[in-house]
């Protein structure tokens, strides 16, 4: 008989003590459920913010390559001019030449076409002001 009543001050105990134990266990495992809950939401925030930086680099991207692409026409452009520059410069260059040739020509005609004034003979003049000897 006394093993019967002392039985149960064995299981008891143990019983107890591992229904302690479970409920100590399940404590732990939901404290730890949460934390992963909070790590799950924070990584979802993240990579939504990572996929959002992305998107923000891709756009940076292609403006750098249109950016790329206009800065390579400019310097064409720049190219052209400065070569147009350089082509009106030659044309200013023989404009200059031809208008000093012309300048030279018409001073030669007027130093031809006007008389140099001969000693002793004195201009026509119409009117009274004529001596005649």
């Amino acid at each position: 008989m006394k093993k019967k009543y002392l039985f149960p001050f064995f299981v008891f105990p143990i019983l107890v003590h591992g229904a302690g134990c479970v409920c100590a266990t399940h404590q732990e495992l939901s404290a730890r459920n949460e934390e992963i809950k909070s790590v799950k939401l924070d990584l979802q925030l993240k990579e939504k913010a990572i996929a959002g930086l992305l998107d923000r680099l891709s756009l940076k991207d292609q403006e750098i390559g249109k950016l790329t692409d206009e800065l390579h026409a400019a310097k064409m452009t720049i190219e052209d001019l400065k070569s147009d520059i350089e082509k009106l410069r030659e044309v200013d260059v023989q404009v200059e030449e031809k208008k000093k040739e012309v300048d030279n020509s018409i001073e030669e005609t007027i130093s031809v076409s006007t008389p140099e004034a001969t000693p002793g003979i004195e201009p026509i003049t119409d009117g009274e002001g004529s001596k005649t000897e």
